[in-house]
């Protein structure tokens, strides 16, 4: 490997875990009501720093004076903002060394059209008051950012090491598809909580508190509250909130099955270590999203362990990925391998015959 990819992979690297930070930071700044802890944007009451001094608060008072100026609410979302930025720089960076390369352009393309797109959306959540379609759609592009960039990585990797061939894996392949469709919608419902301020409308396990069935509305889970000036603490109505909440849990479960369906079928007939072990992340990843939700629920919905939810579906989508391009790409070396193989008996058998 040249010092160039070398650098390069450093980079993505980088960007991977400068990722992981933005979406652990954003959901910190959701979680302690500090989306709005800056009302404008990019800078912060018109400054480029968040306030912290007392005179810098009575200035921004008198500046804003319908305004509460809350500093550790600032602070934390400027911080965000601040790491946000230098992710940015980052993936340019890579853009920029992937058009002098002249390989991987394109996923380091999308790359930088993402993180334009997020810095929208990110301006779009402070300027539109926290409005859930925003707020659920600035989580999902974090979650797509880290993935693209999990792929991008493994692509520098598979490009100067071969993948042994699984040629029992490729009919699990749908499977995993699906597996990773219930697994986003999964996510997209649980930024749709989060967004409205129904995680803590159950209290209860496993489903919700008794004669839920009776106030559950399907309909509602669907509904886009608008025309509202803020949206920080929420403004749908318990039944909806409630109704969301369930639906996330449902999901869950049926995630969950799907996992489990798909992991014990590929255990059993892979035959590399590599695969095995991927299969094995999984299952603990699996394991603890599904302990920490329970916590959320136990616990209502600390800090640390909110934070964590995140971070784990973040990762597990990332793994995800991985595991089925490595299914796709070591099902497609298996065919190309069966092909050439073909290609040479049947050259062989026709020298024989002339």
């Amino acid at each position: 490997m040249s010092p160039a990819i070398i650098v390069f992979r450093r980079m993505v690297n980088g960007a991977i875990l400068l990722t992981l930070v933005v979406i652990g930071l954003g959901a910190y700044t959701r979680l302690t009501d500090a989306g709005l802890g800056c009302p404008d944007w990019p800078g912060c009451y018109g400054k480029l720093t968040a306030p912290i001094h007392l005179e810098q608060i009575v200035e921004i008072q008198q500046a804003f004076p319908n305004a509460v100026v809350e500093p550790h609410k600032a602070r934390n979302e400027m911080l965000h903002r601040y790491i946000a930025g230098l992710l940015g720089l980052v993936v340019l960076g890579i853009f920029i060394l992937s058009l002098i390369f002249k390989r991987w352009r394109k996923p380091s393309a999308v790359l930088l059209a993402l993180i334009i797109v997020q810095a929208l959306l990110g301006m779009w959540t402070v300027t539109l008051n926290l409005i859930p379609l925003v707020v659920m759609a600035h989580l999902l592009g974090g979650f797509l950012l880290l993935s693209i960039l999990a792929l991008l990585r493994l692509d520098i990797q598979i490009a100067h090491y071969s993948l042994a061939v699984e040629p029992q894996l490729r009919r699990y392949l749908p499977l995993a598809y699906l597996t990773l469709i219930f697994l986003l919608l999964q996510i997209a419902l649980g930024g749709w909580t989060s967004a409205n301020y129904a995680a803590l409308v159950c209290t209860q396990l496993p489903i919700c508190e008794a004669g839920w069935q009776a106030r559950f509305s399907f309909e509602s889970i669907f509904q886009l509250p608008l025309g509202h000036d803020t949206y920080e603490y929420g403004v749908l109505s318990h039944d909806a909130r409630m109704s969301i909440h369930v639906a996330h849990r449902a999901g869950a479960m049926i995630t969950t099955l799907t996992f489990v369906v798909l992991l014990v079928c590929c255990w059993r007939k892979a035959r590399t270590t590599g695969i095995r072990r991927t299969i094995l992340v999984i299952c603990l990843l699996l394991a603890t999203q599904i302990c920490l939700g329970v916590g959320n629920i136990y616990w209502q919905l600390p800090l640390a362990n909110a934070v964590a939810h995140n971070l784990v579906a973040a990762n597990l989508l990332m793994l995800t990925l991985i595991f089925i391009r490595q299914l796709y790409l070591r099902t497609e070396t298996n065919v190309s391998t069966d092909k050439s193989q073909t290609k040479t008996a049947m050259g062989a058998s026709q020298s024989a015959a002339n």
